[in-house]
């Protein structure tokens, strides 16, 4: 059984929910930086962005992710960047703005169930 803690803060780590891979352009602002990037993934608690934009773990981000199910953009007034490896950041979900959670819940269950055609 792994230990909870992770002895290296770098290296994204295993979590509890499923993760879906989306292709979702987003942006960003911070105090440590702002720009553009790709979400990749996505949780409810969090999600891994692609973006050349170097931020440091630790960094406070206020984030717009732009899915083509959701309009308006999504967003996320407070994700704090958890790891880094090359230009892959892993964000954690502190604060939503909007609906932007139940949006997101609801985005994350279609995901899980998909219509039938």
């Amino acid at each position: 059984m792994m230990s909870p803690k992770a002895d290296d803060k770098n290296e994204p780590q295993p979590r509890g929910r499923r993760r879906v891979p989306v292709d979702y352009p987003a942006s960003f602002t911070g105090d440590e930086g702002s720009g553009d990037g790709t979400v990749t993934n996505l949780t409810l608690a969090g999600c891994e962005l692609q973006s050349s934009v170097p931020l440091p773990i630790g960094a406070g981000l206020n984030l717009h992710v732009q899915a083509p199910e959701a309009r308006p953009p999504m967003i996320i007034a407070l994700a704090i960047v958890r790891w880094k490896q090359d230009d892959r950041l892993g964000l954690e979900f502190v604060r939503f703005g909007g609906g932007t959670k139940e949006q997101l819940e609801d985005m994350l269950n279609q995901h899980d169930n998909p219509a039938e055609d």
